[in-house]
């Protein structure tokens, strides 16, 4: 297990002196370019209003228990 966790390592890169002058994302500026970028913030949006719906929905069954139990 260790030889295995050792072998997915990656390597030591260097850090230069561009490196702290890059301000573009490659990363970002090909998702964009792609129009990828939109379906993983429509991704990330979904997941968001499922887990605030989730919590609002789980609040109101809570404090419905709660009156009960003090009735």
């Amino acid at each position: 297990m260790v030889f295995s966790l050792s072998a997915l390592a990656q390597e030591k890169t260097p850090v230069t002196e561009a490196d702290y002058t890059n301000s573009s994302v490659e990363m970002a500026d090909v998702m964009r370019g792609d129009g990828k970028i939109y379906v993983l913030v429509g991704v990330i949006l979904i997941i968001f209003i499922g887990i605030t719906g989730y919590l609002i929905s789980t609040d109101r069954k809570i404090s419905k228990l709660e009156k009960n139990l003090h009735s």
